[in-house]
């Protein structure tokens, strides 16, 4: 009788196992065994920022670029031409008084360039001459805060436009690019985390919440305090490939001297 029980006994070990070990980890689970991290995953690795455009900014048309030849001052060996760098129709929005803009800028002869601001009744209020002589790469015009210059105002809408003076005898072949940036407020809320938060999750609260303008001069400005950082270089094209960019990411970030 020993002898049978013993055998039942063991009997109904080996069922067990052959039963557990045809379990998937679901159902593992079920009856209680802890899971490992990602069964049946694939690993995954963080991504970098991506810009989620507001719906009513991708609705709206871009404005009308104007064509104008490449000749002279403004040849160039580059398949990137002039570039701003904003979403694809042209359209950013910030939420500070005085942003800053980026361009991309190729390697050519031209000596100089002009960076204008327009309030919303095409008013000049800011106008900035920059010097480009042997510069090429990402190149930053930021609105100075001062009493001569009035901060954007919250709901409104600013026209911009760089030049680059390929012939300053004709201006016919200057090349343009220009784009509009938005004034916009946020909750308290979102102003709360950005207080609280580094560069690299400024940028990523930024982007997410549709705020283009500041998501990119925040992650720029982190860039040109830590060139060899590679997290900051990989969130840099992240974010520019988000907006079609992607063939700028690699290019340097340069200092331009500002004419007053």
């Amino acid at each position: 009788m020993k002898t049978i029980t013993k055998f039942l006994i063991n009997l109904t070990s080996v069922g067990s196992i052959v039963l557990i070990a045809t379990l998937n980890a679901s159902q593992l689970a079920v009856v209680g065994q802890p899971l490992p991290p990602n069964v049946g995953q694939p690993p995954t690795e963080p991504g970098g920022p991506r810009f989620v455009q507001p719906r009513e900014d991708i609705d709206e048309r871009p404005p009308t670029q104007p064509r104008r030849p490449v000749r002279g001052g403004c040849a160039s060996i580059s398949q990137l031409g002039l570039t701003a760098l904003v979403p694809k129709n042209k359209i950013g929005r910030t939420v500070s008084d005085y942003p800053t803009f980026l361009f991309y800028l190729p390697q050519t002869e031209a000596q100089s360039a002009e960076f204008i601001l327009q309030d919303p009744s095409g008013k000049p209020i800011y106008k900035q001459d920059v010097t480009i002589s042997n510069l090429s790469g990402v190149i930053g015009v930021s609105i100075p805060a001062d009493k001569n210059v009035p901060p954007l105002e919250v709901g409104k809408s600013y026209t911009w436009n760089l030049t680059v003076i390929c012939d300053s005898q004709d201006r016919s072949s200057d090349q343009i690019e220009s784009g509009t940036v938005r004034r916009v407020e946020i909750s308290a809320d979102i102003r709360r985390k950005l207080d609280q938060a580094d560069p690299r999750q400024k940028t990523v609260i930024y982007a997410e919440n549709g705020i283009w303008q500041d998501a990119l001069s925040t992650l720029a400005a982190a860039r040109r305090d830590q060139p060899n950082d590679a997290a900051l270089k990989a969130d840099w094209e992240s974010l520019l490939d988000s907006v079609t960019l992607g063939q700028i990411a690699k290019e340097p970030i340069v200092e331009i001297e500002q004419q007053p």
